[in-house]
């Protein structure tokens, strides 16, 4: 080859990966190996130069090809039927019965920066004033369009070591919250709370061992610390045998700036009058600004019956920093314990549990919505229960039957509707 097809040569190739073509990455792929192609027939490159230039071009696209072709995208769509019963309360109120129907789609998106860098993003329907992602069917007059916002944008960095080290920040999946169950003691499954955690598993002892840290920012505040939570989670995990294992946690959640910043024109309410209003006692009663919470949890699994496993598991939660002085009890317990039988995907899954959750066990802020509506000073009975009737959709129902722990004045804005009867049924596809 002269000097001069070389020269045309090279800047042929270069000009065609170095410019791009409309039509995306697969209309790029194509005209390169067209324009290779032209060479090698004109004689220009010879055989051996040809796949030489085709593996540098693959090679290239593998290293500086646009992460947006290798971004993971799936999602789920959830249709609610949903129907509330209501009973006079303690303080003499009633409601009427009321019934809705609700949708929720979310789409996550997942892509791989390198062998270290994760990026997660997920889009979800919802309300807007409100974390739930469910959105009520009229909840827009005259059909207007509904929204959908930014629920989770983390990103997670593996460290290059052996053991398992992962540091996430932004907005992330919570990573306190397990699958052993329904975990809705301490946190509804729709937060995904913003900060920083680093987390850890690791195999010891003949355990599956796993360490958690995190930060997470309640309400920013210009003028004042910002209202926060530090939690440090410890759990383990020991299989016995193909049909029998168990695991536990203890979790320390340490609340702070939870309290008035001293500015009175500040019209947004605090932390712990936000809590208040759907539960907590008053914020004036409380001794300093923060609050700290021990959690500890268990479940054992035994599937001696290869089609009917049974799943038993218990939460317990109380708040170190509860006060006495307004009732004269430190309302500072919550628990839960439920029993799952069954697979979905076989014959289904059934479960019961019972909760009792008093006033100030934990920031009503943070708890379960379709459980208890936010509040605490709640108990009650649930049932819930799960089948996949085709590939990638189950049908699911759960039924909540609670009341109010303690009914006085004190308790009133988490007495109203508290006898109530929820049933919820879903059809979940996921993609």
């Amino acid at each position: 080859m002269g000097t001069r097809s070389r020269w045309i040569a090279g800047l042929l190739f270069v000009s065609v990966i170095g410019v791009p073509v409309p039509g995306g990455a697969e209309s790029d792929e194509a005209v390169i190996g067209e324009v290779l192609e032209i060479l090698r027939d004109r004689g220009i490159v010879d055989e051996g130069r040809y796949r030489e230039l085709i593996a540098k071009n693959e090679r290239y696209e593998a290293t500086q090809g646009s992460l947006l072709d290798r971004i993971e995208l799936s999602g789920d769509f959830r249709g609610r039927l949903e129907n509330f019963w209501f009973d006079e309360d303690a303080l003499g109120g009633e409601r009427d019965n009321r019934h809705r129907g609700r949708y929720r789609l979310r789409i996550q998106g997942k892509a791989r920066v390198n062998d270290h860098v994760t990026a997660v993003f997920r889009l979800a329907s919802g309300q807007g004033l409100s974390r739930s992602t469910n959105t009520s069917f009229g909840d827009t007059d005259d059909f207007q369009p509904d929204n959908l916002f930014l629920d989770r944008a983390y990103i997670e960095l593996r460290a290059p070591l052996e053991q398992d080290v992962r540091f996430r920040v932004g907005r992330m999946a919570n990573p306190l919250r397990w699958k052993q169950g329904t975990d809705y003691l301490l946190w509804d499954p729709d937060i995904n709370p913003e900060g920083v955690s680093v987390q850890w598993r690791g195999e010891s002892v003949g355990m599956e061992l796993e360490s958690t840290a995190a930060y997470f920012i309640l309400d920013e505040d210009s003028s004042a610390q910002d209202a926060h939570v530090f939690a440090l989670q410890g759990a383990f995990k020991k299989v016995v045998s193909e049909t029998l294992s168990f695991g536990g946690r203890a979790t320390w959640y340490a609340f702070g700036s939870l309290g008035s910043d001293g500015n009175d024109a500040d019209l947004v309410p605090d932390a712990f009058q936000r809590g208040a209003a759907f539960g907590n006692l008053a914020p004036a009663d409380r001794p300093g600004d923060g609050i700290d919470v021990i959690e500890l949890a268990a479940w054992v699994r035994c599937a001696c019956w290869e089609d009917w496993p049974v799943l038993l598991f218990g939460h317990v939660a109380q708040n170190l920093s509860a006060s006495d002085r307004v009732t004269g009890r430190e309302e500072d317990l919550g628990f839960l314990v439920a029993v799952e039988v069954g697979d979905k995907r076989r014959h289904g899954k059934l479960g019961v549990g019972y909760y009792r959750l008093e006033a100030d066990y934990f920031p009503a802020l943070t708890i379960d919505s379709d459980i208890t509506d936010f509040r605490t000073n709640r108990k009650g009975f649930t049932a819930y229960g799960a089948r996949e009737i085709l590939r990638n959709t189950d049908l699911r129902f759960s039924f909540f039957v609670g009341d109010e722990v303690r009914a006085d004045a004190l308790h009133a804005l988490s007495v109203a509707g508290s006898d109530r009867m929820r049933l919820r049924t879903d059809i979940v596809v996921s993609f």
